[in-house]
C-alpha cells in the first residue's frame, strides 16, 4: 500500500480585514498517497488557487489566516517557521504556478533560475547544476537553441514560460507536486506531452500530484480521485471515474453539463443542470 505523503485536515483560508467574512477555503480535507493524483475542480473563484498557495505556505500571514492541519510526512507544515518551510519547498513540495510569467524572475536567465533552485537543495556544483537545468528544460521542450536566443523569461512566449515553470517545479525531484492549471496556456499537443511527462515521473519516482484544473477532460484522464470545490467548500469528492460518471451534488452535475455541452468551464454555474 502506498504511503500517505500529504494529509490535509480542515484546512481553512481566511482573508483578514475584508468585508466578506466567508473563508476562501473552508475546512477542506483530503489524503494524497505516493504515486497518486488528486484532481481539484471548480469554477473561477471556487478557492482552488487559494488552496494551492496554502499548501505551499505562500500566503502573507499579515493578510491571510491559514488554519487546520497540513501534514507532510507526518510533520505539520503550518507549525514550521518560514525558514523551515523554505527547506520543504522544492525538495518536498514543488509547485507549478498558474501565472508562470509572473512567477519567473525577469532579471535572471531562465536556466540560471533553474540552476539556482537545484543548488539550493542539493548543490552538485555550478557546472553540474547548469547541466541539470538544461536537461530539465529540454524535457519540457525548451532546447539550448531557444535558451540561447531568448534567455530571459520576458523574451519567451506564455507557453514557453509555462514549460519553464514546470521544469523548475520538477527540478529537485519533489515528493508532492502542486500543479495549478499547469497546461492552461499550452496547445493540445503540448498538453499531452506534459501529461505524459508527469505520468512518467510518477512511475519513476512515486510523485504524488495535486492537479488543479478547470479542464474536466484532462482531470478525467489523469486523476485517480477528484475533489469538487464550490465557494471554498468541498461539495463532493471520491474516485474520479465514479464522481464524473455518477455525480451526487447539483454543482458537480452543472460542471459536467458545462463540459459536455461546451460551455466555458468558468461559467459552469450558469450551465443547465
Amino acid at each position: 500500500m502506498n504511503e500517505t505523503l500529504l494529509r490535509v485536515l480542515d484546512l481553512t483560508v481566511t482573508h483578514r480585514n475584508t468585508v466578506n467574512s466567508r473563508p476562501a477555503v473552508n475546512r477542506v480535507s483530503f489524503d494524497l498517497s505516493q504515486g497518486s493524483t488528486l484532481g481539484i475542480v471548480g469554477e473561477s473563484g471556487a478557492g482552488k488557487s487559494s488552496l494551492a498557495l496554502a499548501l505551499m505556505g505562500l500566503h502573507d500571514s499579515r493578510r491571510v489566516q491559514v488554519s487546520g492541519s497540513l501534514l507532510f510526512r507526518n510533520t505539520d507544515l503550518l507549525k514550521l517557521s518560514e525558514e523551515e518551510y523554505c527547506r520543504v519547498r522544492g525538495a518536498g513540495l514543488g509547485m507549478i504556478f498558474q501565472d508562470s510569467t509572473g512567477a519567473l524572475d525577469p532579471s535572471m536567465r531562465v536556466e540560471d533560475q533553474l540552476a539556482a533552485a537545484i543548488r539550493m537543495h542539493a548543490d552538485p556544483g555550478r557546472q553540474k547544476a547548469r547541466e541539470l537545468a538544461r536537461s530539465r528544460l529540454s524535457e519540457v521542450g525548451i532546447t539550448k537553441d531557444i535558451l540561447d536566443g531568448a534567455p530571459y523569461a520576458y523574451q519567451l512566449s506564455g507557453g514557453l514560460c509555462q514549460r519553464a515553470m514546470i521544469a523548475m517545479a520538477l527540478a529537485c525531484d519533489p515528493d508532492v507536486l502542486i500543479a495549478d492549471e499547469p497546461t492552461s496556456s499550452l496547445d493540445v499537443t503540448l498538453q499531452s506531452q506534459i501529461i505524459a511527462l508527469l505520468t512518467a515521473r510518477q512511475k519513476e519516482t512515486g510523485l504524488a500530484i495535486v492537479f488543479i484544473s478547470h479542464d474536466l477532460a484532462l482531470v478525467s484522464l489523469f486523476a485517480d480521485d477528484v475533489l469538487v470545490l464550490h465557494k471554498g467548500e468541498t461539495v463532493e469528492q471520491g474516485k474520479c471515474s465514479e464522481v464524473l460518471a455518477n455525480p451526487g451534488h447539483p454543482y458537480t452535475r452543472s460542471l459536467i453539463s458545462a463540459w459536455i455541452t461546451g460551455y466555458p468551464q468558468g461559467d459552469a454555474a450558469v450551465a443547465p443542470a
